[in-house]
C-alpha cells in the first residue's frame, strides 16, 4: 500500500530487489596500469535516478503489482517474475489501461552461434505470445529512428541516439518461445509468435534495434531497449510521454500533478493548446505539400544524377546532352546524323562550335581518348563543309567503380601529358556540381569557353 508520503507518486514494478547502499565499487586495474603493484582502484557506482524527484514509488521484487502503472525490467525481461507481470497485467485489464512494460534487453550471457553470432538471452512475451530474440550486431551501427512513428515513440527514438557512438545493438526479431521446464529436463516451446514487433530504432538494413511489441488484442505494450540505457532517461519518458500517451488513467488515480485533463484548463491553457493544434495542422498541410514536391523533384533529378556519376554509352551521352541543354547550349545529337564517323555531340553557342566526345572509364581515363577526338576534329570538314569548328571538349566518366567522392577531381593530371592538351577535358562529376547547383555560367564557359576553361576544378 502506498504511504502518505507517496501520494501524488506513481507505482512502478521495478523487476529486482533494491540494490544496497555501496558508494564505491573495487576495480582490478590491469598490468599496463599507472598504479603499481596491481593495487585495487575503488570507482563510484552509477548512481541510482531519484525516482521519488520523477514521481515514482518503486515496487520491487516481492511486493505487490496490481496497482502499479508499468513494470520496468533492468535486467532480462519481466518474464523472469511471471507472477508479478500476472498481477499487474490483470490489473491493469480491470482498471481498463493499457499495461506498459519497458525491458532492458541484451545482457550476457551470450551464447555464440555459427549461424546467428552472438546471442543474447531472449525476452519471452506473456501468455504463450512467443518472445524477441536478440542478436548483437557489429560495431558501428548507427540507427535512425524508424517511420510513422507516434510522438512517445519518437521521442524515445531521440533519447536511445543519445547512447555513447561505442554503444553495441542488437537485432530483435519475433520468434518462437523456448523454456527449460526443469534442469537437465526438456525444453518447453511455444506455439508461433503472436502480436506486432514494431520497430522504434532501425539499423542500416531496416532491421529493429529497439522496437515496440503490442499483442493482437491492443491490451499491452512492450518496449524493448538495450540494456545500457540510462535508467533515468528512460523513467522519465514514461513519466513525461508513455503514461500520459498510453495510460493517462494511472495518472488521475496517482493525483499525479503531470495529469493535464483538458476539462479543467484555464482560458491562458485552452488558447495555447488551441494555437498549438492549429499550427501543427498547419505544418502537417505545408510538410504534406512540400513531401509531394520533393518526391517529384527526385524523379527528375534521379536519373540523371545516377547516368552523369555511374553511366557509359548512349546514356551517358543523353545525360551530357541534357545537362548541356539545361544550361542553354544548343546540342545536336551528330550520331543520329553521320554515325561513328564523327563525336557525339555539337554544341553552338555565341556563333562558336564546340566537337564534343563522350567517354567512360572504370578506372583512370586512358589518355589515347584525347586522340580519338582529335581524329574526329580532323574529319569534320569533310562531314560538314562549310562549317568550321572553334574548339573540341572530351567529357569522361572517370573512376566509376569509386564513390563520386572519392575520384581524383581532374581526368588527367600528368603534368607532361596535360601540357600537350590542345582541348578541353571535362569531368562528368565536375559537370554534375554545376549541375546540382544550377551554376550554368560555369558550364557555358568550360564548354564553349575554350581549353582553360573547361580545366576542372575539384569534385564535390
Amino acid at each position: 500500500m502506498s504511504t502518505p508520503e507517496a501520494v501524488g507518486l506513481l507505482p512502478i514494478h521495478i523487476a529486482r530487489k533494491p540494490r544496497q547502499p555501496k558508494p564505491f565499487a573495487p576495480i582490478v586495474l590491469s598490468v599496463n596500469s599507472t598504479v603499481p603493484d596491481g593495487q585495487l582502484r575503488e570507482e563510484p557506482r552509477p548512481a541510482e535516478p531519484d525516482r521519488a524527484a520523477l514521481g515514482v514509488e518503486p515496487r520491487w521484487t516481492g511486493t505487490d503489482t496490481s496497482d502499479c502503472a508499468a513494470v520496468l525490467s533492468p535486467n532480462r525481461g519481466p518474464a523472469t517474475e511471471q507472477e508479478a507481470y500476472t498481477r499487474y497485467a490483470a490489473g491493469a485489464r480491470q482498471r481498463g489501461e493499457t499495461a506498459l512494460v519497458i525491458a532492458l534487453a541484451g545482457a550476457g550471457p551470450y551464447t555464440r552461434s555459427a549461424f546467428h553470432g552472438d546471442v543474447a538471452p531472449s525476452i519471452n512475451l506473456p501468455e504463450d505470445n512467443g518472445a524477441i530474440g536478440l542478436q548483437r550486431l557489429p560495431s558501428g551501427i548507427r540507427p535512425r529512428p524508424a517511420d510513422n512513428l507516434d510522438d512517445a515513440e519518437h521521442d524515445l527514438a531521440l533519447r536511445l541516439l543519445n547512447r555513447p557512438a561505442e554503444a553495441t545493438w542488437s537485432r530483435l526479431t519475433l520468434q518462437q518461445a523456448r523454456i527449460p521446464m526443469a534442469r537437465g529436463t526438456a525444453i518447453w516451446e511455444s506455439g508461433p509468435p503472436t502480436g506486432t514487433l514494431r520497430p522504434i530504432l532501425v539499423d542500416g538494413l531496416g532491421d529493429p534495434v529497439a522496437g515496440v511489441w503490442v499483442p493482437d488484442d491492443g491490451s499491452a505494450r512492450w518496449f524493448v531497449v538495450p540494456h545500457d540505457t540510462d535508467l533515468g532517461r528512460l523513467t522519465d519518458w514514461l513519466m513525461h510521454k508513455a503514461l500520459p500517451l498510453y495510460a493517462p488513467g494511472a495518472l488521475v488515480r496517482a493525483r499525479s500533478p503531470l495529469v493535464r485533463d483538458p476539462a479543467l484548463a484555464t482560458a491562458a491553457e485552452a488558447r495555447l493548446r488551441t494555437q498549438i493544434a492549429d499550427h501543427q495542422r498547419a505544418y502537417e498541410e505545408r510538410k504534406a505539400e512540400l513531401d509531394v514536391r520533393l518526391a517529384e523533384a527526385q524523379a527528375l533529378a534521379d536519373p540523371l544524377r545516377y547516368t552523369l556519376l555511374y553511366g557509359t554509352g548512349r546514356l551517358l551521352e543523353d545525360a551530357v546532352q541534357e545537362a548541356f541543354t539545361a544550361a542553354g547550349l544548343a546540342v545536336t545529337r551528330l550520331d543520329d546524323e553521320l554515325g561513328t564517323q564523327s563525336a557525339d555531340l555539337l554544341v553552338e553557342s555565341a556563333g562558336r562550335r564546340v566537337l564534343v566526345e563522350v567517354k567512360s572509364a572504370g578506372g583512370p581515363a586512358s589518355e589515347n581518348l584525347v586522340d580519338k577526338l582529335r581524329k574526329h576534329q580532323q574529319t569534320w570538314e569533310a562531314l560538314r563543309p562549310g562549317e568550321p569548328l572553334d574548339d573540341g571538349l572530351l567529357v569522361v566518366n572517370h573512376q566509376t567503380r569509386l564513390p563520386p567522392n572519392e575520384r581524383a577531381g581532374a581526368v588527367y593530371s600528368r603534368p607532361p601529358f596535360v601540357a600537350t592538351l590542345d582541348v578541353g577535358v571535362l569531368g562528368t562529376v565536375q559537370l554534375f556540381d554545376w549541375w546540382r547547383q544550377e551554376d550554368w555560367e560555369a558550364i557555358r564557359r568550360a564548354v564553349v569557353g575554350g581549353p582553360e576553361a573547361a580545366a576542372p576544378v575539384t569534385a564535390p
